[in-house]
């Protein structure tokens, strides 16, 4: 008898391991996230300090393209390589009619990371250059940190990163773990923030590939000094700003 308890012990344990990321987050109870995803597939990581939650743990390890989420890298890249300089970093506009009226415009930082403008990130990209934002992928070990594609490398392309790396990169990153500069850091922390929500502050990244049929949410949720950072992806055609209403509504459900 002695001998099956510690057989069934030591499978526990190799299962927990095994799952990886699917413990309940402290003072969290009945966390269910799956009404959520009635309608679509997909998953969501929740981390808070060694605590983390994980529905549909099954696909939250498979790499994906990081589409619009890599914004906040490339905000963090333009910092700390000159390029932008601030929140209010204004680029002009080249006068090219583009897919949303509110891209077509001089746009700041934080209002083109808002609004996820396209050429304004990828002017930031091709000014730091290919070479020196491979470095900075490396340096910081963001998903596969292939960079081989032509910019932009991280829409539909070669570089790719799961939900679990999206969430635990962010810990890392907002722990300040990683080789970034505070004060950048920080810009950037001003530049996510989204909204005041449920007695906390909510801050996040919007990502969307019709291509390949893939919406995102990643960022941290603050209240009372902690961080839950969270990454949740569909991968059934909604959008990132879908995947934002989900977050928006796990949030006032649970935290």
């Amino acid at each position: 008898m002695k001998r099956q308890i510690i057989i069934f012990a030591a499978l526990f344990l190799g299962l927990i391991m095994l799952c990886g990321c699917k413990k309940q987050l402290s003072g969290v109870s009945g966390l269910d996230l799956s009404k959520y995803f009635e309608n679509c597939e997909g998953c969501a990581v929740f981390l808070k300090g060694s605590d983390c939650y994980v529905y549909n743990d099954e696909i939250s390890g498979i790499q994906k393209s990081p589409c619009s989420t890599f914004k906040i890298v490339l905000t963090l890249a333009g910092l700390k390589y000159g390029v932008l300089k601030d929140e209010n970093t204004v680029i002009k506009w080249d006068g090219e009619k583009r897919y949303f009226d509110e891209w077509n415009k001089d746009l700041s930082l934080k209002e083109a990371f808002s609004v996820s403008a396209v050429w304004y990130f990828e002017k930031v990209a091709n000014e730091i250059g290919k070479e020196k934002l491979t470095e900075f992928i490396d340096s910081i070990s963001y998903g596969n940190c292939d960079t081989c594609d032509e910019i932009p490398f991280w829409v539909d392309s070669s570089l790719k990163i799961s939900p679990k790396e999206q969430a635990k990169f962010l810990q890392n990153l907002f722990d300040y773990k990683l080789s970034a500069d505070k004060d950048d850091i920080d810009i950037l922390k001003k530049v996510m923030y989204k909204e005041d929500l449920n007695g906390g502050a909510l801050y996040g990244k919007t990502g969307t590939s019709i291509e390949s049929k893939l919406g995102w949410f990643v960022g941290f949720y603050e209240k009372e000094g902690e961080k839950i950072y969270f990454a949740v992806e569909i991968l059934s055609g909604e959008s990132g700003k879908h995947a934002e209403k989900m977050v928006k509504n796990m949030i006032r459900d649970y935290f």
